[in-house]
């Protein structure tokens, strides 16, 4: 029986790692030792204790200077400062020991923009508003770990208004296209069509209904400096949003279905009074418990699993959502009893290996940055060569070659309905397989080894991995001269479980090719003793590229 009563043991190795590849983007030893010697309480509770960026926004290469909130106009274009935003971003998420960016990049999942939609500006308001729900942040009594709240902010984000044109919404020229969104992706979904019309949880006239509700809301470009202009700052978050205009706002009363209590939403007469009736409408969905379900049932296939079985939604999803439901929808709630379950942790039936652990593909940013930060990757400076940095690493091989060919281009998906791999059945995350994105995922390592694209022009402006250098200098590996203690330090980190025998003769022989244990014995002593590493440069990056391109190394 699948059960959210929290697991009090402690956690050890193997359900750390299942804990920390689900929820971080960072692995490393350290982090999986760490949490080993851990309850699932004290380890949970340290992934939500959220630390400070270490950059609060990027730099312009071309003026090495902040360009969002200190008022100093960059030079780059401002489709190339939008790359550069991404950047920073996945920069941060490798340095991120905590939950946050996986919880932010969740959050995108469901409230999809394409960075393109607005100015470079917007976007990072965009992606802060994740971040503000991600560190818990309150005003008074306004709290941003709620979902609620969260979706309230979306409608009139200006990123948001412009990419599913919402600032085309008018009582003169009604637009349905945000209003169902708002529904189907982002809140109470879709149920059973049981009519013409009629998706159980809402019907065509809600939708609507709902476009005139959303009607007058205009988006505003954002000036240089903190927060934008002073008179379109939202009082809650500090962030520029969209401007409610009462002459092309519909003021007439909005009548809903039986799907929500034949709802009366009364029309606002005034400009201030628009966002009552926003926040009416927003309070009318999220009365509905299903909404409540509906976010769960994303949170469970985001971090546990895609399959939802009858069990699961009895006795996961049920009462995970009457959690979501009866604390304001804080998102931090729900998601700490998940994590803490026995479900989680594939404890709550007679089999521990059969449903959850490796369960998950893994996308390809998590792939890449579970590898760069296990192996201590590092990317140019961000100052001292920031066009490497953002240009030639993030904008150029990043976004370009291991996304965009590879099935998820970061923060530009091609539709509203996001990446496939989080909603599509019923694969789900094996949607990151397919003939065009197979080549791109696996040629990652070989990426990572020879500082090039590979699969176009040009070079990685600086990152290339030493894996000589790292099994000699960290701690990840007892006695690196023993080729048995090397291959099974590395499986035992980098595997969701532990190989069969036959798989784990399989990467020894891959790594020894013919030779012989003594033969790599003496080959890492001379190593050792003249610093000539040609003799074992080769094997080892055979091993990374056996590794990382595994069946094993590719799930979580």
């Amino acid at each position: 029986m699948a059960s959210l009563l929290p697991y009090n043991g402690v956690l050890g190795h193997r359900l750390a790692k299942h804990l920390l590849r689900r929820t971080t983007y960072l692995q490393s030893k350290f982090a999986i030792d760490s949490a080993a010697t851990k309850t699932a309480d004290q380890a949970v509770e340290d992934l939500f204790d959220i630390p400070d960026l270490n950059l609060p926004e990027p730099i312009d290469p071309e003026t090495s200077d902040y360009f969002i909130n200190q008022g100093i106009e960059p030079l780059s274009p401002d489709f190339r400062s939008r790359t550069y935003i991404v950047g920073w971003w996945i920069e941060e998420a490798m340095q991120d020991p905590s939950i946050a960016h996986k919880l932010e990049f969740f959050l995108h999942s469901i409230f999809i923009v394409n960075a393109t939609a607005g100015q470079s500006r917007q976007f990072f308001d965009y992606l802060h508003l994740f971040r503000l729900s991600s560190i818990r942040y309150t005003n008074g009594d306004f709290n941003m770990d709620s979902y609620k709240n969260l979706a309230l902010k979306m409608v009139t984000d200006n990123t948001m208004l412009r990419y599913l044109n919402g600032n085309q919404n008018t009582r003169f020229d009604p637009n349905e296209n945000f209003a169902r969104e708002f529904f189907e992706l982002f809140t109470i979904g879709k149920g059973p069509q049981v009519g013409p019309g009629d998706y159980t949880n809402y019907t065509e006239n809600d939708i609507i209904e709902a476009a005139k509700v959303l009607t007058g809301w205009t988006h505003r470009n954002r000036p240089l400096g903190a927060g934008g202009d002073p008179e379109y700052t939202d009082p809650d978050t500090g962030i520029q949003r969209g401007r409610a205009t009462l002459f092309q706002h519909d003021d007439s009363d909005k009548t809903f279905s039986a799907a929500f209590d034949n709802a009366i939403i009364t029309g606002a007469s005034e400009e201030e009074d628009m966002w009552r009736e926003l926040s009416d409408f927003v309070d009318m969905i999220f009365v509905q418990l299903e909404t409540a379900k509906t976010i769960c049932r994303r949170m469970y296939r985001y971090f546990v699993s895609s399959k939802i079985t009858e069990e699961i939604e009895s006795d996961i999803i049920t009462p995970l959502a009457q959690t979501l439901y009866d604390n304001d929808y804080k998102i931090s709630i729900a998601l700490k009893q998940l994590l803490k379950s026995q479900h989680f942790y594939d404890l709550d039936d007679s089999e521990s290996t059969d449903e959850i652990f490796g369960g998950l593909v893994k996308s390809p940013m998590e792939k890449l940055l579970h590898t760069m930060t296990f192996f201590n990757i590092s990317t140019p400076d961000y100052l001292a060569d920031s066009e490497n940095h953002y240009d030639r690493w993030y904008r150029l091989t990043v976004l370009q070659v291991i996304g965009t060919q590879g099935g998820m281009p970061i923060f530009f998906p091609d539709s509203v309905a996001g990446y496939p791999a989080y909603y599509q059945e019923p694969g789900y995350a094996r949607n990151w397989f397919n003939g065009a994105t197979l080549i791109p995922r696996y040629k990652q390592p070989e990426i990572l080894l020879s500082g090039k694209r590979v699969l176009a022009g040009g070079s990685n402006g600086g990152v290339a991995f030493d894996i000589v250098d790292f099994i000699a200098s960290t701690d990840v590996v007892d006695d690196p001269s023993s080729a048995e203690d090397l291959v099974n330090s590395l499986m035992h980190y980098l595997f969701a479980e532990t190989p069969n025998e036959e798989r784990a003769t399989y990467f020894l022989d891959v790594f020894l090719d013919d030779l012989s244990p003594i033969n790599w014995y003496f080959e890492w002593l001379n190593y050792q003793n003249t610093g000539d590493d040609s003799a074992i440069k080769i094997p080892l990056q055979t091993l990374f590229k056996a590794l990382t391109t595994s069946q094993e190394y590719g799930v979580m």
